[in-house]
């Protein structure tokens, strides 16, 4: 019960802490009320900027935002509010509550991402997983559900993954502060922390649960992975849950292991999904393909049809070889040129990938 109330908890900081990145009250100051509301409006967008981007690339790039991003604050701003507009000693103070739209596929991150301010880094960010595990009847080593989760976050495509196993050491991981993870984060150099706990226990003989009764001499066993995501560049825990798994073995703590191994590996897909929801397009990824003729593009288009996880795409240009695809893809531009690849035998060229277009050549 109290591992459930954890995991409530950190759900309930991530949703009020993404809640309030978007959500901000500002005041401006101008000569004229409108001058000051336009002052606001900047303001707005400058305060969500210092969440999305770190203040290093801000002050290495504050000409181009400021004459790209703040002069356009306007557009970035998907409605706001006049709180009070007064007048003090000649200058207008205007307040208002504005709420900037800061998704992925939003007006603001694509600008952020044209100017280079945000990059390919944010596809594929440096993980670092640490699920220490108990198996409750006795120590059985290793780290199936850790192991699990690293692997799934490679097969997605993120390439930059550290199992931390012993490298770090606490009894419960699940209780780490923001200021630990943060720590621990910045030890290993990565973008994104995945700390938690995960439980085995032989539950008896698998005849136990089946009709009859009877003695199979294979032993079964039951796991649970828990864990959390930290952004270090946000400073925010935004994702936790917990996953269940099951197995048997002749050996109990063979069953164990593969327990564990399959509560890890749904632990993995869950934080596929939320990274890959953070930082891809949740609209569509454009994919650009060039090919000598139709034909070729069309090997392109028929391997879209076969991607499970596509969940519709249109043609929406064809023009002198080159073609564009509007595609609803739960991933990340990068697996999705894995997973075009893979169905189809055609030769692709993987030519650029930006913060949800993906651009390849087919031969």
């Amino acid at each position: 019960m109290k591992k459930f109330a954890i995991i409530v908890l950190a759900l309930l900081i991530a949703l009020s802490s993404t809640a309030l990145a978007k959500n901000v009250t500002v005041t401006g100051k101008g000569m004229t009320p409108t001058e000051a509301e336009n002052d606001a409006l900047r303001a707005a967008v400058e305060n969500t900027l210092g969440v999305l981007v770190d203040s290093e690339t801000l002050v290495q790039n504050s000409m181009l935002i400021s004459d790209q991003i703040y002069t356009q604050s306007r557009g970035f701003v998907n409605e706001y509010r006049v709180i009070s507009r007064e007048e003090v000693n000649g200058t207008w103070l205007v307040t208002i509550n504005a709420t900037v739209d800061d998704q992925p596929n939003s007006k603001l991150m694509n600008e952020l991402t044209r100017l280079g301010i945000i990059n390919v880094q944010l596809r594929n960010p440096k993980i670092a997983v640490y699920v220490p595990e108990q198996h409750l009847n006795y120590n059985i080593g290793g780290s199936g559900g850790e192991t699990a989760i690293v692997k799934t976050l490679i097969n997605a495509g993120f390439n930059f993954v550290t199992e931390v196993g012993t490298g770090l050491n606490y009894q419960s991981p699940m209780s780490m502060n923001v200021a630990q993870m943060k720590a621990a984060a910045e030890k290993f150099g990565v973008d994104i922390m995945i700390v938690g706990e995960s439980f085995s226990e032989g539950v008896g003989d698998m005849g136990n649960y089946l009709p009859g009764n009877q003695r199979t001499n294979m032993q079964a066993c039951r796991a649970r992975v828990e864990a959390k995501m930290f952004i270090v560049r946000t400073g925010q825990v935004i994702a936790a849950d917990g996953k269940y798994g099951s197995a048997y073995d002749n050996s109990e703590a063979i069953a164990a292991k593969k327990a564990l191994t399959s509560a890890g590996e749904q632990m993995g897909n869950y934080f596929v999904e939320q990274i890959t929801g953070m930082y891809t397009s949740r609209q569509g990824v454009e994919v650009v393909v060039y090919g000598a003729d139709f034909s070729k593009i069309n090997l392109v288009q028929s391997a879209l049809g076969r991607i499970s996880r596509v969940k519709n795409f249109n043609l929406s240009s064809y023009e002198n070889g080159r073609a564009v695809f509007t595609v609803m893809y739960g991933g990340s531009p990068q697996t999705l040129f894995n997973e075009i690849q893979a169905q189809t035998p055609a030769d692709l060229t993987l030519q650029s990938l930006t913060y949800n277009t993906l651009t390849i050549s087919v031969r």
